[in-house]
C-alpha cells in the first residue's frame, strides 16, 4: 500500500499492538475531509468515520475489522440536484509484512488453474516497514462503497428518443432500401 497515493493518512505501527487487540476511531477533520472529497469526486462530507478493531494475525501480521460510515453531499446524475447520501459498510482485511521470497500460490489446482474460494478472506495486503496506514484503509473502503453515479432517492432515468423525425425515418429503412436508392440515383 503506497502511502503517498491517498488524500488522508494515519500511520499505525505494528509494534504498538503487542499480543492483544486495540480499538481505534478515525474521524478526519474538515480540511482532511475536503481533501478526500476532492480526490474522489464527492461534493463534501457532513461526517466520515472509520472504526477499527486491530488484532494480531499469524506471526507478524494484523487483522483489521471495522466499519466505515459517511454522510456526504452528492449531485444526482439524472436531475443535477444536490442531495444527502449515507453509506456504511463493515470490512475485514488482513495485512502482513513483505516477504523476501515469494509465496507458493495456494489457489492453484493440480492443472495449474486458479481456484478461488469466495468464502475465505482476501489475500493479505502488504505492510511496509512495520507501519500500516489506517487512513489509506479508510479511503480504500470509502471508494469501494461510494456510487460513482449517484441518484437522488426516488429519481428514475426515463429515456426518451431525442432523434428528429427525419432521422427516425432513416433509421427505420432497411440497409437494402438505402443501397437500392443509391443504385437508382447512379443511373441518372
Amino acid at each position: 500500500m503506497a502511502r503517498d497515493s491517498f488524500p488522508f493518512s494515519q500511520l499505525y505501527s505494528i509494534s504498538q499492538l503487542g499480543k492483544g487487540e486495540q480499538s481505534l476511531v478515525l474521524e478526519p477533520n474538515d480540511i482532511e475531509r475536503q481533501k478526500i472529497a476532492k480526490a474522489y469526486g464527492i461534493e463534501g462530507f457532513e461526517s466520515l468515520t472509520g472504526k477499527f478493531l486491530i488484532r494480531p494475525w499469524r506471526k507478524a501480521g494484523l487483522r483489521v475489522v471495522g466499519t466505515v460510515s459517511a454522510r456526504m453531499e452528492r449531485i444526482c446524475v439524472v436531475t443535477l440536484e444536490p442531495f444527502s447520501d449515507h453509506v456504511s459498510e463493515d470490512f475485514d482485511r488482513t495485512f502482513e509484512p513483505a516477504l523476501s521470497r515469494p509465496r507458493r500460490m495456494n489457489d492453484l489446482n493440480e492443472d495449474g488453474e486458479i481456484e478461488i474460494d469466495l468464502e475465505t478472506l482476501d489475500p493479505p495486503d502488504v505492510v511496509t516497514d512495520g507501519v500500516l496506514d489506517l487512513g489509506a484503509v479508510l479511503c480504500e473502503q470509502l471508494v469501494l462503497m461510494v456510487d460513482p453515479f449517484p441518484r437522488k432517492p426516488g429519481v428514475r432515468f426515463e429515456q426518451e428518443s431525442v432523434l428528429p423525425e427525419a432521422e427516425k425515418d432513416e433509421e427505420e429503412q432497411s440497409p437494402f432500401a438505402v443501397l437500392a436508392s443509391l443504385k437508382d440515383s447512379s443511373k441518372d
